[in-house]
């Protein structure tokens, strides 16, 4: 019994602290408008002080889903992202012309330096084409 409360002892000092599987949202928020919100939740989406720039691929279909909800059918374009709410909508603008899709999908992997994955739909309404591989993009919450 008293080597059992010693391990116990032990694994709770060995034992990092539980990380949230989603980081807290930032704390400086816009007013809830139709559009500008998580379609889950309802939460605003952060505050922007105008359109931000990165970069944007594309990625081959494939059975997309956000948080585990799968892409409704109706839905023919959409983004990946790995900081926007799932189901919020973001407008991107690209050399080739502007969308506005629902983010339904998470990615692209930190280390690319893309802020934005997007299916064939979406890349090719901003780019123009599939062949532009990474184009920089303008983007905001819609």
């Amino acid at each position: 019994m008293a080597l059992l409360s010693i391990l116990t002892s032990v694994l709770s000092v060995l034992t990092p602290p539980a990380k949230p599987l989603v980081p807290k949202p930032d704390p400086v928020v816009s007013t809830p408008t139709p559009g500008g919100a998580d379609v889950q939740t309802g939460r605003a989406l952060p505050v922007s002080s105008g359109p931000s720039r990165g970069l944007a691929s594309w990625y081959p279909m494939r059975p997309a889903t956000c948080d585990g909800i799968s892409v409704p059918t109706w839905v023919k374009a959409w983004t990946a992202s790995l900081t926007l709410p799932c189901g919020s909508l973001v407008r991107l603008s690209g050399p080739g012309g502007s969308i506005t899709v629902p983010v339904w999908d998470r990615g692209p992997e930190g280390w690319t330096g893309r802020l934005f994955d997007l299916n064939p739909v979406a890349f090719r309404a901003i780019a123009g084409n599939l062949w532009s591989g990474v184009i920089p993009v303008s983007w905001q919450p819609a």
